[in-house]
């Protein structure tokens, strides 16, 4: 009985050390300067959540919360010796209505409060987009090509250095049950690495729209579409979270130069899908 007492005696004694140890240590990083900063300033990089918008069978993608977790910046900063804002590390929550929970609707634009622009280019023949891409790079902006069977399969080493740069390769097809677009879809995601690959439609189409839930793929509907006159639709109806949809002929490359200054100038971020619908 005694040695059982003693036993007892030594685990609380042993468990109240710890307890005094980390209460000491919790008073030592209250007083760290860095840890001092850290509170002080967490408030500034707090964002709330922002609800998905859903309107019938469309979505405009949510923000997701964002919040620094004290403790865990306050190490990285620790490890590094001194405070950074960049150093800050994030806990998020998804909106309580998601983009990730609806992925059966189409997504017709970004979140209006992310200064965003996405650019679609649809290649529907086996064209050579050679200066296309040249300008675009030349503006270092991300860009989004859904592009038919042919063209793919026709030009795999462009599509894997376009994939490189930043730039979201996806099918372009009437119907998704097509064979080729399972091709297309592993060949992007497995092959070529790409993280996501969307579907496109203008029109509403249930079947197409199911396929592509299947594939786990997101469907885009671009509200704005331009073939004939892209700069004069783009100045007319530019507005953060504008997807563009332009067909990659003569007349958008010869505006091209002219759309991306003008959209930069205006204060937007031009970017890939991906980043764009982001929550």
């Amino acid at each position: 009985m005694k040695k059982t007492f003693q036993m007892i005696g030594l685990i609380s004694l042993t468990c109240f050390s710890f307890f005094v140890t980390e209460k000491t240590a919790t008073v030592v990083n209250d007083m760290d300067e860095i840890m001092i900063e850290i509170k002080e300033k967490k408030d500034d990089y707090k964002i709330d959540a922002i609800d998905a918008i859903i309107e019938n069978n469309t979505i405009i993608p949510g923000i997701n919360a964002k919040e620094v977790n004290i403790n865990k910046s306050y190490k990285n900063m620790k490890s590094n010796g001194y405070f950074s804002d960049k150093l800050f590390i994030y806990d998020y929550e998804n909106p309580k209505i998601s983009l990730t929970d609806n992925i059966d609707k189409y997504i017709i634009k970004g979140n209006p409060s992310k200064r965003m622009v996405s650019l679609i280019f649809t290649i529907e023949s086996d064209e050579d987009i050679t200066d296309l891409l040249t300008i675009i790079n030349n503006y270092n902006v991300k860009a989004n090509f859904f592009v038919n069977y042919t063209w793919f399969t026709n030009n795999n080493e462009i599509v894997s250095e376009m994939i490189k740069k930043g730039h979201i390769i996806s099918p372009l097809m009437e119907n998704y049950s097509d064979s080729n677009f399972e091709w297309m879809n592993m060949a992007l995601k497995k092959i070529n690495k790409q993280n996501v690959v969307f579907c496109y439609n203008i029109n509403d189409n249930q079947s197409n729209l199911d396929e592509c839930v299947l594939k786990k793929n997101y469907t885009i509907k671009p509200i704005i579409v331009s073939e004939n006159t892209p700069l004069v639709d783009i100045k007319e109806k530019l507005e953060s979270g504008s997807i563009f949809s332009l067909k990659a002929n003569s007349q958008v490359k010869k505006e091209l130069s002219t759309i991306l200054i003008y959209i930069k100038s205006k204060g937007y971020k031009i970017t890939n899908l991906e980043e764009h619908i982001l929550e």
